[in-house]
């Protein structure tokens, strides 16, 4: 059955479910693109932050090395002189004490000491003769005697006395005959050759170095901690020295592990390299908080998309589960409709247009595909006689702003008459007025029916009362009555035996006739009334199936109790016609099925059973039994006049029961249920004819 709609209150038809399943998706789609996006972005960015940082790191090394070359020339230019100077350094005596150097170079701030060693190994010379030369300038005198190493020799040196960290610049003084003459050894302090970022902003992870070819570190500075002697023979650094002399990689140092951006720069005239780096924790921490930024950013914009999605996926659930509620309520709307003969509908005042449900439509015939009509159509579906009167409740609602309602005489599509009840209902907006109606149409027609068949159930019932009530009467008066004739007739006859005068006896006499008289005439009177209740017409046959069956269903029209009873029929087939009147019979069954029904009435599975079996000399006995409580202790009185009586009645249902089926020389008596309650018995006689009749 199709839902029930209101085309005018808006559409209920349900989301597409590729709508709900792309709606996700597209979603999660966009979330992912916007944090590849977002990612991409970042990569760029840092990207671009890590190839400033080389170029500004490269730019670093080459300073550095020219720093540095610019060092050791100055170096090698004093060298080079204090050599050519004492070329010819004559022999000294033994332990004769060093001589102060009175060259420049003794009072260059770059030179912590500078020492001058003859042939033998003596110091000859010294910026600081009052200081024993150190093992390290002895040491190189050593090795440039021993020959075949590059000059100038640069190698750590400590200073004893002052411990200061420094390298040893030496150089080898050749005499004029090209004999070994000795050396000539600068001590270059260690810090001087990290005073290249003297004044400068230098990170904790930036890095310069001088190192040998050979992997001895000759001055180290990391942040502000200065070192030198590390070795870095075979490690990364030499292995990059080796491929690219001028080169520029990413990776861990091979001191500290700690990342960084290094450049090398080779100074092959003095056999080191220079190294400049730079942290790339130190460089990207700025890309990192930039990033982390606008990771957060995307991570919120991410979670509104995705709550916001998930807030309109919801809705469009809970819009869904409505309308699929909505829709199974209509359908059960419709189906009460349908079942219950009522249709509803919705007017729009200002477009004058109406909205039917199915059952509506289909009570005036009309398609329920084609449920939108004007008020015009809708009028014409009505009698022209009754118009008026729908036109004039409608009218009166909207004015009242109250519900109101008419019932009416319509031929509907099928050609029947039917009656009609149409309640109308205004819609008061919130400014007052009223632009919508809604309404129902009602076929009454079997409410009519049941109304009718009550009251002429009730008419009946009153009838027969009064017709028990006046036999009983009758019944009841004939007896004194008798009685009083008796009497009557005793005082006649003993008047007769008095001795009384003549004229006493014949004035009693007369009074006595008088009497009599009177009595015979009241005789009369009640024979009449007993004639007249007790007429039956010669020749009555009832069918017995009729009689329950019609008796059924009176009774549960006119009893309400009726209803909620389980009423089984076990008729006997040779039990078909009595010779009785058939509403007389179907009154005594009303009442026993009434009895029967308020019995039973606390009871969990209520069940009466109505059986019928053809006894001896032309008799049907009929039972009407039930699964109450049973009857009372003073069962026998239940037939007598007010015997039965309770506050829903007067007691002489039973009463009539007795007096109708003694009318047709039946009885009638109580028993014991096979259901385990009690059974009212009563016997009809048989139509021995019809029952030939439906035997041949």
């Amino acid at each position: 059955m199709p839902a029930f709609r209101y085309p005018l209150r808006g559409s209920t038809h349900p989301t597409p479910r590729w709508l709900s399943l792309a709606l996700p998706a597209g979603a999660v789609l966009i979330c992912v693109a916007i944090w590849l996006a977002a990612i991409q972005v970042a990569q760029v960015q840092r990207a671009n932050v890590l190839a400033n940082a080389i170029r500004e790191n490269r730019n670093r090394s080459i300073g550095y090395d020219h720093f540095i070359a610019g060092m050791l020339d100055r170096a090698d230019s004093a060298a080079v002189q204090l050599a050519r100077q004492h070329a010819d350094m004559a022999p000294a005596p033994p332990n004769s004490p060093p001589r102060m150097v009175t060259d420049s170079a003794a009072i260059d701030p770059l030179f912590a000491r500078v020492d001058v060693i003859d042939a033998e190994g003596r110091v000859r010379l010294s910026s600081r003769p009052d200081q024993a030369a150190g093992a390290e300038s002895r040491g190189a005198f050593g090795r440039l005697r021993a020959g075949g190493l590059q000059e100038p020799l640069l190698a750590p040196s400590i200073q004893p006395a002052a411990s200061a960290p420094a390298i040893v610049f030496a150089r080898t003084i050749r005499r004029p005959d090209g004999r070994f003459g000795g050396i000539v050894a600068l001590h270059i302090p260690i810090d001087r050759l990290t005073h290249f970022y003297e004044g400068a902003d230098f990170r904790p992870h930036d890095l310069i170095s001088v190192v040998r070819l050979d992997g001895l570190t000759l001055a180290r500075r990391e942040g502000a901690a200065i070192s030198f002697g590390q070795n870095l023979a075979g490690r990364l650094a030499m292995r990059r020295q080796a491929a690219a002399p001028w080169g520029t990689y990413i990776g861990p140092s091979s001191v500290d592990g700690i990342r960084r951006v290094f450049s090398q720069r080779r100074l092959p005239r003095y056999g080191l390299f220079v190294s400049a780096g730079i942290g790339t924790d130190d460089v990207l921490a700025s890309s990192y908080a930039r990033a982390r930024i606008f990771y957060l950013t995307v991570a919120a914009l991410t979670l509104a998309l995705l709550g916001g999605t998930l807030a309109f996926w919801l809705g469009l659930r809970r819009r869904e589960a409505i309308i699929r509620r909505l829709a199974a309520t209509n359908e059960r709307l419709s189906e009460a409709q349908a079942i219950g003969k009522m249709g509803d509908w919705e007017l729009d005042l200002e477009s004058n247009l109406l909205a039917c449900s199915d059952e509506a439509c289909r009570m005036h015939g009309r398609d329920p595909a084609h449920d939108i009509i004007t008020g015009e159509e809708a009028l014409a579906f009505h009698d022209p006689a009754v118009r008026a009167d729908i036109e004039q409740t409608l009218r009166a609602a909207i004015r009242s702003k109250q519900p109101a309602q008419c019932d009416v005489v319509s031929t509907m599509a099928d050609g029947r008459v039917a009656y009609l009840r149409i309640r109308v209902s205004p819609v008061v907006d919130a400014d007052g007025k009223v632009r919508t109606v809604l309404g129902t149409e009602q076929d009454i027609t079997t409410e009519r029916r049941h109304e009718q068949l009550r009251a002429e159930v009730a008419h009946i019932t009153r009838v027969e009362a009064v017709n028990v009530m006046a036999a009983t009467i009758a019944h009841e008066l004939s007896q004194p009555l008798t009685a009083a004739g008796n009497y009557l007739s005793a005082a006649t006859y003993l008047a007769e035996q008095g001795k009384y005068s003549l004229v006493e006896q014949e004035r009693m006499a007369v009074l006595l006739s008088q009497a009599s008289r009177q009595i015979g005439l009241s005789g009369k009177i009640i024979s009449r009334a007993r004639d007249m209740v007790s007429d039956r017409r010669t020749g009555e046959v009832a069918s017995l199936d009729d009689i329950v069956e019609e008796a059924i269903a009176i009774s549960k029209v006119a009893e309400p109790a009726v209803a909620r009873v389980t009423i089984g029929v076990r008729l006997e087939p040779d039990t078909g016609h009595v010779a009785a009147d058939k509403v007389q019979i179907q009154q005594v069954l009303l009442n026993l099925i009434r009895n029967a029904a308020q019995a039973v009435a606390d009871v969990d599975k209520p069940q009466v059973i109505i059986t019928s079996h053809r006894e001896a000399a032309g008799m049907v006995m009929v039972s009407v039994a039930d699964n109450g409580k049973g009857l009372p202790g003073h069962a026998d009185d239940i037939f007598a006049p007010f015997g039965a009586a309770d506050r829903n009645g007067l007691g002489i249902g039973l009463s009539i029961c007795r007096t109708i089926v003694d009318s047709y020389g039946g009885r009638i008596w109580s028993g014991t249920s096979p259901l385990g309650g009690a059974a009212i018995c009563f016997t009809l006689p048989l139509d021995e004819i019809a029952l030939l009749y439906e035997v041949a």
